[in-house]
């Protein structure tokens, strides 16, 4: 009888020149390769060994060769085989699955490697060969290629069975995954690509995944660890950011990196406008270009860069209310804008930030707090700052330090005040937060809070449990990090867990005859579950 085959967890084969490399959730196994014709051997035995590691009988094999594709396969430990996975492969539930499962009879996999029920001759099913390109030789068999997001993966990935993942879940989500990946480094945040496609790290690889099943879609190499990603718009050109330390690169459509001439004593900020910048001790600011060149602008002395908005650069006295947008590479600054104050005794606490060229600044006055909202012009020889919005909030605590801007979902947070800077709205939370994936995660007592732009409490969970996502998918995947974890794992988490049907109770039948018994709704109840 055929195991069982989840689809998480997944046993990475990285296949390179001379070696064999097989990730088993952090258990990484390395097994030198003597000739091309030992690759097959080579591959099932790093897989099955991988596999008992894991304590499962099979388990999902994704093949990775240099050249960036991928393939999907599964090795079966007992048998001590690696074959193509198909859609008829059997599923977590011992039934096969899939929409092609009536005809499953008809594709029987191949057996790959050793200790198959083949003669030595079929057991030569993966080779690698000299052009670097994984091929299966067997029969009629054939693995399809993942590249660049065009075609789909051979077979169908289902998702798991219920089964606690080691992983908190953000208020909303369950501990269930649909899938996980390595991402080396803790502190590395997860972005979504122009396509919605989740992108983890893994060293100084940037992986692109589908966010259905997690199959890779596309990677990037960096020439350096990578210790943060951004995505941009530039130009109306979309680039995904790579930086660490004094080091920066853009990735656009091709695979090679862009590199951007970074100053030793610049300090890259990827979270500070439209365009990735560097900072200079010396009051200047490099905004990045698509093509990677950079346009200097000069910082006056008594302000602070807020902002960079296309090529021009937002900056600002923060306690003055003084706003300049500088547009050209010259000492000859611009004039710059004295923001309104909301009342006549209202005094300006400080300059918070700018979104998109709408700068937000706090003000004092008898009855709280009010945050004005004021819209940048773009006139090259006196900058223009129009108030669009006030906000009152009650309180008179406004930090103006440890500001944190999500510039895609445009919001602000700062202490805990949460601003909204396209609804022109601000909400007093219950507790200082964390803004992530569009929503702020605040923390009272025992409860974490997931908080809307509107300020609405939308779930709860149990704070000595809870996780903050790095980003959401548009299929509702919380893409989490196990904060703390020293296997550097990602986990797309699923909002509902997967609930048992109870069968019906002795108290639920009817005694009539002719009356069906009644039976649980198949539709589950929407909660979070708490984690072990």
């Amino acid at each position: 009888m055929t195991p069982a085959v989840h689809s998480w967890p997944v046993i990475r084969l990285t296949i390179g020149e001379g070696e064999i490399v097989a990730d088993a959730n952090g258990d990484v196994l390395t097994y030198p390769v003597l000739d091309d014709s030992s690759t097959a051997d080579v591959a099932a035995d790093a897989a099955v060994e991988a596999c008992r590691r894991l304590g499962l009988a099979a388990c999902r094999v994704q093949g990775h060769t240099e050249d960036g594709e991928v393939y999907e396969m599964v090795v079966d430990a007992d048998l001590g085989t690696l074959e193509e996975r198909d859609a008829g492969t059997t599923d977590a539930a011992g039934a096969n699955s899939g929409p092609d499962a009536a005809r499953s009879g008809s594709r029987t996999g191949h057996r790959i490697g050793r200790g198959g029920r083949r003669s030595p001759a079929h057991r030569r099913a993966v080779l690698w060969g000299s052009a670097g390109i994984l091929v299966v030789t067997v029969g009629l068999s054939t693995f399809s290629t993942v590249q660049e997001g065009t075609a789909e993966p051979v077979a169908t990935v289902f998702t798991p069975p219920p089964a606690q993942l080691p992983v908190p879940a953000p208020a909303g989500w369950d501990t269930y995954g649909d899938w996980t990946t390595p991402m080396t480094g803790a502190t590395v945040r997860a972005i979504l690509d122009p396509s919605g496609q989740p992108v983890s790290v893994d060293g100084s690889t940037l992986i692109a995944h589908d966010p259905r099943t997690g199959v890779e879609r596309w990677s990037r190499t960096a020439p350096f660890t990578v210790g943060e990603l951004a995505l941009f718009t530039i130009d109306g050109k979309s680039r995904v950011a790579a930086s660490a330390a004094h080091e920066l690169v853009l990735f656009g459509d091709g695979a090679d990196p862009i590199r951007v001439n970074v100053p030793k004593d610049g300090t890259v900020v990827l979270n500070g406008g439209t365009a990735p910048r560097v900072d200079l001790p010396d009051k200047r600011s490099l905004i990045v270009a698509a093509d990677g060149s950079t346009s200097a602008r000069v910082v006056p002395a008594a302000a602070e860069p807020i902002e960079a908005l296309g090529d021009d650069l937002v900056a600002a006295d923060v306690r003055a209310g003084r706003i300049w947008r500088i547009t050209m590479d010259s000492a000859a600054l611009p004039a710059p804008a004295t923001l309104s104050a909301p009342s006549a005794e209202a005094e300006l606490i400080s300059v918070l930030g700018s979104v998109d060229g709408r700068v937000v600044a706090a003000w004092k006055n008898d009855d709280g707090v009010t945050l004005g909202f004021y819209d940048l012009g773009s006139a090259a020889d006196a900058t223009e700052a129009t108030q669009v919005g006030l906000a009152d909030i009650e309180g008179t605590d406004v930090p103006a330090s440890g500001i944190q801007v999500d510039r895609e979902h445009g919001l602000l947070l700062t202490g805990t005040v949460l601003v909204d800077v396209d609804a022109l709205q601000a909400h007093r939370l219950p507790g200082a937060g964390k803004l992530s994936a569009g929503y702020a995660w605040v923390t009272t007592g025992n409860e974490q809070l997931r908080i809307n732009a509107q300020g609405v409490t939308e779930a709860t969970t149990d704070a000595a449990r809870a996780a903050i996502p790095d980003v959401i998918t548009k299929d509702g995947k919380a893409i989490t990090r196990a904060e703390g974890s020293s296997s550097g794992l990602l986990y797309a988490l699923t909002q509902v867990a997967p609930r048992p049907t109870a069968p019906p109770s002795p108290a639920s039948t009817s005694t009539s005859s002719d009356t069906p018994a009644s039976t649980p709704s198949s539709t589950p109840t929407v909660s979070p579950k708490e984690n072990p």
